[in-house]
C-alpha cells in the first residue's frame, strides 16, 4: 500500500482533516458562449466507463461558494444525466464518504490473542496482543469509483472482569517462547478465579478517492470488534512432600500419582 499522499502519517493534517477543501467537478464551458460554446461542448464529449455518452469535467478544488476553488489540470468523464446537475456556475460537487458508508464496508477485525489460553492463572500476568493489518477496498458512491484505505490505529481491550485498556495505540506482543507471568504494556492481572471473555475492540482511521481525484479523510473511526478469547482463571496451590518419585512413583505430586 503507497501512502505517499496519505495523511495518515502527519498528526497536523489529521487534526485538521474535517477542514480539508473538498473536491468537485466544474464545466469548463461556462464562460463561452454562441460558436464557442458549440465548440466547447463538442470538444468535451467522451465516453464513460460504462461506455454511454458523457461530458469531460474540470476537477476542481473548492466548493460552493468557495472563492479559492481553481482546477487541478485534470478531467473526468462524468455521465450527462450528472453533468446536468451543475449549478448557475457550472459546478458539480462530489458525494462525501460518512463513516456510515465506511462502517458498510466489511473491515476485518484485528487478531485478538491471550497468552497463556486458554488456562490462566490467578495473579499472574496474561499477556494479550492484537495483530491488524491496513486494508484496501473499491466500491461506488453516487456512481463514482471510491478507493477506501482502512489503518488500524487504537485497540482497547475489556478483559472480562470489570477492568479496560485503551483506547490505545499499544498493539502489544506476543511472548517469547517458555516465557510467562511477563508484565507488559498489555498484559493483565486477573484477582480471581472463574471464566472471562477477553474482547478487543479496534479504531480503523480511513481515506477515500473519488475517480482517483485525490485522499480524503473519513470523518470518524470505524470500529470493529474482535471474536473474543474465552479465559478460564485458576489458582495455583503448592504441596511439601516427602515422598521419593524414584521410590514411589505413585506418591503426592509424583507422574500417576495423587494430587
Amino acid at each position: 500500500m503507497s501512502n505517499d499522499d496519505s495523511i495518515f502519517f502527519n498528526s497536523q493534517l489529521m487534526d485538521t482533516a474535517k477542514n480539508r477543501t473538498t473536491y468537485g467537478l466544474q464545466d469548463p464551458c461556462i464562460d463561452d458562449k454562441g460558436s464557442a460554446l458549440t465548440r466547447c461542448r463538442t470538444s468535451q464529449e467522451c465516453t464513460d466507463d460504462s461506455g454511454a455518452k458523457g461530458v469531460n469535467m474540470d476537477v476542481v478544488v473548492g466548493g460552493t461558494g468557495d472563492g479559492q476553488r481553481s482546477a487541478r489540470g485534470t478531467q473526468m468523464c462524468v455521465a450527462q444525466g450528472q453533468a446536468e446537475g451543475a449549478d448557475d456556475e457550472g459546478y458539480v460537487p462530489l458525494p462525501v464518504f460518512t463513516l456510515q458508508d465506511f462502517q458498510q464496508l466489511a473491515v476485518a477485525p484485528a487478531e485478538n490473542h491471550a497468552q497463556p489460553a486458554p488456562d490462566t492463572l490467578k495473579n499472574m500476568n496474561t499477556n494479550v496482543y492484537a495483530v491488524a493489518q491496513p486494508q484496501t477496498f473499491e466500491t461506488t458512491l453516487g456512481g463514482y469509483p471510491v478507493s477506501v484505505r482502512a489503518y488500524p490505529v487504537q485497540y482497547t481491550w475489556n478483559y472480562g472482569d470489570g477492568s479496560t485498556l485503551g483506547p490505545t495505540p499499544l498493539t502489544g506482543a506476543p511472548l517469547a517462547d517458555g516465557e510467562w507471568d511477563v508484565p507488559t504494556d498489555t498484559s493483565h492481572v486477573y484477582t480471581a478465579t472463574g471464566d472471562y471473555s477477553l474482547t478487543l475492540t479496534t479504531s480503523f482511521y480511513g481515506e477515500y478517492n473519488i475517480a482517483g481525484t485525490g485522499w480524503q479523510p473519513v470523518n470518524g473511526y470505524n470500529q470493529v470488534t474482535s471474536p473474543p478469547v474465552a479465559l478460564t482463571v485458576w489458582r495455583a496451590t503448592v504441596h511439601n512432600v516427602a515422598d521419593d518419585c524414584l521410590v514411589n512413583p505413585a506418591g503426592l505430586g509424583c507422574p500417576g500419582g495423587r494430587r
